[in-house]
């Protein structure tokens, strides 16, 4: 009887792990894609960016940045959520910027899944002259992709984000019109 058990339970187990690591989004992707670069009139260029994301924010991340918020303050919770390193982003052939993304969801669509990624503002196009409104401390790339790895996305440079009850970040609000993002690739 006790042989029964132990081995009815080791198979549901077994199913178990099987179906949650197939539910889980990949941890290392690359994207590819193109946005308008420059800020003023008629002196925009096209650029290529390259995103890549390392592995996504779990649960528990979110739970410890919620608690660290609550318990010790905006400060501690800044350098609690820069110590994530989740991917970075950059212009392909820019001056070396490159972006540390702090942040990373991929949440199923009807059609494939949106991708958001968040970080803190920083400028990355050198040519943009930004005014910069302190409520709005973050940058939010968000990714809208089909099953095919193709797809649209958006940039907001200056954004406020907030952390749900569902443990996952949320962008609460954006300053500045997102820069669009167009021909989005997976290349890995």
């Amino acid at each position: 009887m006790k042989k029964r058990i132990i081995i009815g339970l080791s198979i549901w187990a077994f199913v178990a792990l099987i179906l949650n690591s197939g539910a889980a989004a990949p941890e290392k992707e690359e994207f590819i894609a193109r946005v308008l670069q420059g800020g003023m009139q008629y002196s925009e260029t096209v650029r290529k960016i390259k995103i890549t994301i390392e592995g996504y924010t779990t649960e528990e991340e979110v739970l410890n940045l919620i608690s660290t918020m609550n318990e010790q303050g905006y400060q501690p919770f800044m350098d609690a959520f820069r110590a994530l390193n989740k991917g970075t982003f950059f212009p392909i052939g820019g001056r070396g910027v490159k972006i540390i993304l702090h942040g990373a969801h991929s949440i199923p669509t009807e059609k494939g899944r949106q991708i958001l990624l968040f970080t803190t503002r920083q400028t990355w196009d050198v040519n943009a002259n930004q005014r910069i409104d302190p409520r709005f401390s973050f940058m939010v790339i968000e990714l809208l992709i089909d099953g095919k790895g193709k797809g649209t996305g958006n940039i907001y440079e200056q954004a406020s984000m907030k952390m749900t009850a569902q443990r996952t970040f949320e962008m609460d609000g954006y300053n500045a019109p997102p820069k669009q993002l167009w021909d989005v690739q997976l290349s890995k």
